[in-house]
């Protein structure tokens, strides 16, 4: 068994980068360690001989080892030792640092620095654990001896048992069983019929798949976060009556995290009707369940499920008869759910919105009665503060109920709405914090660290990752680096529901997370148990007792400053502040001397902070801070531990990199806001990203110091003969850049700019280079997003038919001179979005991009008139075929691509907007409501006068005869845009301005068989025309696709028959 205690493993590796030879100078040269270097040899070997005891050599798993109590002892006390024992040697280290260099001298808090390296307690305590073992050890192994036997014997007990069941199920008659509502749903049941809103989608999702044509057995997963209404959802569905009259059996049981076989048997028996079953065997009760179900159509819901190991112990107890029979699983775990349905549905709980969060509300509240007026404003903002979690509404609704029903009350609720739920004695954030629990110890911290930001802050993925490498929660496993496991970390937490996420970058990552508000609130409570952190807030404090023994603090800067003042703070190991607050360029005095072992530091938020002390930190491992207008600190090379420097402000002026940077041997992120000069190098590095990089003809030989680089920013700053320092193919590992020229001559296309094949993400700005020069991206087969900005490339035409970017789905244009672009599905095959912006003079875009079946996305923004007409040309050939999936955005145009007759009235402008822009009639057999529709809502916008055929609340005969006249002019354009057949379907029954519009979306929207119609005549009538023979077949199979999603299957044998049909006489030797 591997240990899990990443930070105790963190310490170990940095003990043994004392010990072994180091390159680092500040070490290595260093004579009151090299003096003490013996000691930390003991320490190191002592350690390690009882960590590899006590944690590694145990043939159990790490789940059974807490019924040992002796061993639980053992790790804490080696725990707790060698924390004690990482402090002595940070200390001794700071203090070996700061007495050795002469420019340090006298800076660091002479009340704590310590150079003698006292490491006889520490060696006691671990001696007294040895012995103890030694004790023990007999008693001990024999006890594991025996228990390892009996583990033995039972899983090979439960393996025949098994083999039984599946030998002997089919042999036994089966028995008639009648299905009753589950003892669950007894105990849920009161005099009020359970309230349920927001799930009547949800529901019809799932009942469409229950009541699917599959005959096999279907596992069906309902996955989301605790609280979110997986139970409720359940429930709705268990109860339906299409559900009671659909299956012979029905069956409830809830497991959770604590269950054991024989009460799961007993249970869902119970709720199928078979009771007085407690005398039973396990294996008759598993017989008998088998015999219930054995031919029938079941459905049985599976609630509150924690683990795939428990699935597939209960999977066996279900029989697959080809019946069209069903189980619904509930969990919090998305790993559960998948590996449970194994391709089959998933359905992931979404959280309520704010019109059905305070419907359920006021439902709860009111029993169904109608909220008061005076009520309703703060109880839509207590409701808006649940964000969506139907748990905390329910409670939030239960206090308003049994209180006054008064506009006080409710306002004193809303401003602390968390407070309430957590004061809930019903055990609201009990039921949350069993996602806790179940969390293995490694990524408890992680999760911990989300709650010490702010509320409704969004955390950005990139810093929390940094921050947990820096505290050493993550360690590296086989392959994977640091920031690979951190991530996959992190996208375990959001699988478990734990963390949302909030954005996503273009190729699919997460970008940020946010915590719900509760979850917040019990990552605090939990977080004050374990002493994890400290919370202060802007108001002054009198005493620092409460700050003493704690590691991490989560503050403010002024109060920062204040606690620093006569005391020291040995054990803080991170401090993070958010706000500027009450500082008024009063000074501050030295605060970093009171947090010597310093891990982390975030002040990237504090625009006027202190600086001038960082040098002095040298165990930090994250450093962050708002850069101002001021240069590296020329000792910041001192940093010897540091991972991550983040360095935030926007300034003009660029900054030289610190002339020691060569000792930051473990800097692996080099992120500013200011462009950055890197000089005097002449050691390889272990930098893996570099946000904002000078390059110029000085650069020549500067990425050979970056062999590991994986993200890089480089701005180009001089001319040159040829840019050689350009070379990228050289950075073996980078998979995003970002080149921008910042000097008004193109990049000689002569030059060696080349790019290595392990780019994912590029980005080109102001290169100026020739379209032709895109023939060097044909290697480029990983890339995945494309951003092409600012006369990055120049000329009319960019012709892509003999490239191929496999594995693209973002494409971004701005600010180019294209005119013409050729290009076809098969170019971007992977495309899910594109962005034209500001390319004023191209006419279209291609027609077969449209055809692109992972194509999501196309958006417009400050483009010509005859680019926007072809994005809609595209929607209307899409909507035809079936695909109303695609979505068009088009921008608001500035600068007036659409020119107006000047001097018009306002309604003449729309008539000739009308007449001269909306190009297209809207038609049945187009099927273009969409593309119409907006264009004619961004021409009524553009004058006011959307609310026409938006606003449903106006009348239009008695509020303003000038509206009425409006109003009247209005539906006579809507009218105008229709085709022949389709005025005559709404003529005879124009009502409003709202009516006629709402009608003729509701023409579309409900003509399927329309739709149908159309795509066949469209599939039968295609022809390859100018396509090349694979855009032409991409087309046929993408239409045969949108006809399989309305119902139609059309055979392989039929679309071969399609494809042949469309071909032109060049490929006569075909047919």
């Amino acid at each position: 068994m591997e240990m899990k205690n990443t930070d105790l493993q963190v310490f170990m590796q940095n003990l043994n980068r004392l010990i072994c030879a180091n390159h680092n100078l500040l070490i290595r040269n260093n004579p009151i360690i090299e003096a003490k270097k013996t000691e930390i040899e003991l320490l190191y070997v002592e350690l390690s001989s009882l960590i590899k005891s006590c944690f590694k050599n145990m043939p159990i798993d790490e789940e059974q080892l807490h019924e040992l109590a002796d061993v639980e002892h053992w790790k804490k006390k080696i725990m707790d030792v060698a924390h004690e024992a990482e402090d002595i040697v940070d200390m001794f280290i700071s203090s070996a640092i700061l007495m050795n260099d002469n420019s340090l001298q006298g800076e660091g808090p002479s009340n704590v620095l310590d150079s003698s390296l006292n490491l006889k307690d520490v060696m006691n305590d671990l001696k007294s654990i040895r012995k103890d073992m030694k004790k023990k050890k007999h008693g001990f192994w024999g006890e594991r001896l025996i228990r390892n036997s009996i583990i033995k014997h039972l899983v090979k007990k439960d393996v025949m048992v098994k083999m039984y069941e599946w030998q002997n199920a089919g042999k036994q008659a089966v028995g008639t069983s009648a299905s009753r509502k589950p003892e669950i749903m007894n105990q849920r049941a009161t005099e009020h019929e359970e309230v349920i809103v927001g799930f009547d989608e949800d529901a019809l999702s799932i009942m469409d798949r229950l009541a699917g044509d599959r005959k096999q057995l279907d596992i069906i997963s309902i996955v989301g976060m605790g609280g979110l209404g997986k139970t409720t959802l359940a429930t709705k569905i268990f109860r339906d009556q299409y559900a009671v009259y659909y299956f012979d059996v029905r069956g409830w049981i809830t497991v959770s995290q604590a269950y054991t076989k024989r009460d799961f048997l007993l249970g869902l028996l119970e709720s199928i009707g078979k009771s007085d079953c407690e005398a039973t065997s396990e294996l008759k009760l598993s017989e008998m369940l088998y015999r219930c179900l054995k031919g029938k159509k079941y459905l049985i819901i599976i609630d509150d499920i924690w683990s795939a190991e428990t699935w597939d112990d209960l999977r066996l107890y279900f029989p697959d008869d080809n019946t069209g029979s069903r189980v619904v699983l509930t969990t919090r775990l998305t790993e559960v759910a998948l590996h449970a349905s194994r391709g089959g549905f998933t359905h992931n709980q979404r959280y309520l919105t704010e019109e059905e969060s305070w419907e359920l509300l006021s439902q709860k509240a009111f029993r169904g009665d109608e909220c008061p007026d005076i009520l309703v404003e703060a109880g839509k903002r207590i409701a808006q503060k649940c964000q969506g979690l139907p748990l905390a509404l329910v409670v939030i609704a239960g206090i308003l109920e049994k209180g006054e029903k008064t506009k006080d009350l409710w306002d004193k609720v809303g401003k602390s709405v968390s407070s309430y739920v957590v004061d809930d004695p019903n055990g609201c954030l009990d039921t949350l914090a069993l996602s806790y629990d179940h969390l293995p110890r490694h990524l408890r911290n992680c999760f911990l660290y989300a709650g010490g930001f702010p509320e409704d802050y969004k955390i950005q993925v990139r810093r929390l990752i940094r921050i947990w490498m820096a505290e050493g929660f993550i360690k590296e496993e086989g392959q994977k680096t640091l920031e690979e496991q951190s991530e996959a970390y992190l996208i375990d937490l959001v699988e478990r529901n734990l963390l949302i996420v909030a954005d996503r970058r273009l190729n699919g990552g997460i970008k940020s997370i946010r915590l719900h508000d509760l979850l917040r609130e019990l990552c605090l409570k939990k977080a004050t148990e374990e002493n994890f952190f400290k919370k202060i807030g802007m108001s002054p404090i009198n005493s620092t007792s409460s700050v003493g023994e704690q590691h991490r603090l989560f503050t403010d800067y002024k109060v920062l400053c204040e606690i620093s003042v006569n005391h020291s703070f040995p054990r803080m190991r991170s401090v993070f502040c958010f706000s500027n607050s009450q500082l008024l360029g009063s000074k501050t005095g030295r605060w970093a001397p009171s947090f010597i072992l310093l891990r982390v530091l975030d002040l990237q938020n504090i625009s006027r902070a202190d600086l001038n002390d960082i040098k002095i930190l040298i165990h930090l491992r994250y450093l962050a801070v708002w850069s101002a207008d001021q240069e590296f600190p020329s000792s910041i090379g001192n940093l010897w531990s540091l991972q991550s420097l983040i360095l935030k402000g926007k300034f003009l002026n660029s900054m030289y990199s610190p002339d020691n940077m060569e000792n930051m041997l473990n800097l692996r992120h080099l992120c500013s806001e200011r462009i950055i000069s890197i000089q005097s190098i002449f050691h390889v590095l272990n930098l893996q990203t570099i946000s904002r990089l000078k390059l110029d003809k000085g650069s020549q030989n500067l990425f050979q110091y970056f062999p590991n680089i994986k993200k890089l920013g480089c701005y180009v700053s001089s001319v040159s003969a040829n840019y050689e320092f350009l070379n990228f193919a050289l950075l073996t590992h980078l998979q995003v850049l970002n080149l921008q020229n910042d000097i008004d001559i193109p990049l000689s296309v002569s030059s060696l700019i080349t790019f290595p094949e392990t780019l994912k993400n590029l980005t080109l700005r102001g290169c100026r280079l020739p379209w032709s020069y895109m023939s060097t991206f044909k290697g480029l087969h990983k890339l995945e997003v494309l951003k092409l900005l600012d006369s990055s490339f120049e000329g009319p035409l960019w012709d892509t038919s003999e490239q191929q970017f496999c594995q693209l789905k973002f494409l971004k244009l701005q600010k180019l001179n294209i005119e013409s672009w050729e290009a076809s599905s098969v170019n971007f095959p992977c495309l899910k979005k594109l962005v034209v912006k500001t390319c004023k003079i191209m006419k279209e875009i291609p027609l077969d991009i449209g055809t692109i079946f992972t194509l999501e996305n196309i958006e417009i923004d400050d483009s010509s008139s005859d680019l926007v007409n072809s994005v809609n040309r595209i929607q209307e050939e899409q909507r035809a075929m079936g695909n109303y999936d695609l979505k068009i955005i088009i921008n608001e145009t500035r600068g007036g691509n659409f020119n107006y007759p000047t001097g018009s009235e306002p309604l003449n402008q729309l008539d000739y907007c009308i007449n001269n822009n909306v190009l297209v009639k809207l038609s049945l057999e187009k099927l273009n409501y969409n593309s119409c529709s907006s264009f004619f809502k961004i021409h009524l916008g553009r004058l006011c006068l959307k609310k026409h055929v938006e606003d449903a609340s106006t009348s239009t005969s008695t509020i303003d005869p000038e509206w009425s006249k409006l109003d009247d002019l209005v539906k006579m354009w809507i009218l105008g845009t229709l085709s022949e057949s389709l005025q005559d379907q709404v003529v005879t029954s124009l009502g409003n301005h709202k009516d006629l519009w709402d009608h003729i979306k509701d023409i579309f929207l409900d003509n399927e068989d329309a739709r149908e119609i159309n795509l066949n005549n469209q599939i039968s009538s295609t022809k390859i025309g100018n396509l090349s023979i694979n855009a032409y077949f991409t087309k046929i199979q993408n239409m045969a696709d949108r006809l399989k999603i309305l119902g139609t299957l059309v055979s392989d044998k039929n679309i071969v028959m399609y494809a042949l049909n469309g071909l032109n006489s060049n490929f006569k030797h075909l047919a």
